[in-house]
């Protein structure tokens, strides 16, 4: 009898334990849905934009600073995603905390999209950015989905919007 107790309750224990890991495993890759923070007023290119003009398809948010290596690296894929019908319409960047030649790297890069303006890094901040270039994918109801960071291509642009659509 008491051997019987005993497997009875190493079985209660693995079944607890086994749950235990699973509502871990549920909770730990759940995702936590983030509203996009406000984008800044000022616009050197296009906008001014909210977020609330954004919701109805997924959007690419790209944080760039015109000192920045990679975010050099970027630029041409950036602009060739946003001229495609996959990215048309659902491309904007933002200059983060920038002090340098942001029009200039507009103009090098031939930019045709939206480029807002945040000099102080407030935006940036509300977005999770630390390091650049971050593109930051919303989903059609204006949530954040998604933080890439480092230099984007067409195709993993491409991808991630698909994904948050």
């Amino acid at each position: 009898m008491r051997l019987l107790t005993h497997r009875l309750a190493l079985r209660l224990a693995a079944v607890a334990l086994a749950l235990a890991l699973l509502a871990y495993g549920i909770l730990a890759h759940g995702r936590t849905v983030v509203t996009a923070p406000p984008l800044p007023h000022a616009a050197l290119q296009g906008g001014p934009l909210t977020t609330a003009a954004l919701r109805g398809h997924a959007e690419a948010i790209v944080f760039f600073a015109s000192w920045c290596p990679g975010c050099h690296t970027e630029a041409p894929a950036v602009e060739r995603f946003a001229a495609s019908p996959a990215g048309s319409g659902k491309v904007l960047s933002i200059d983060y905390s920038d002090y340098g030649n942001a029009r200039g790297f507009i103009s090098r890069y031939r930019w045709t999209f939206p480029v807002l303006s945040d000099p102080d890094g407030v935006t940036g901040d509300a977005y999770g950015v630390a390091h650049l270039p971050t593109t930051v994918i919303l989903n059609p109801q204006g949530d954040i989905v998604a933080r890439e960071v480092g230099p984007q291509t067409v195709a993993s642009l491409s991808r991630a919007l698909s994904a948050a659509s």
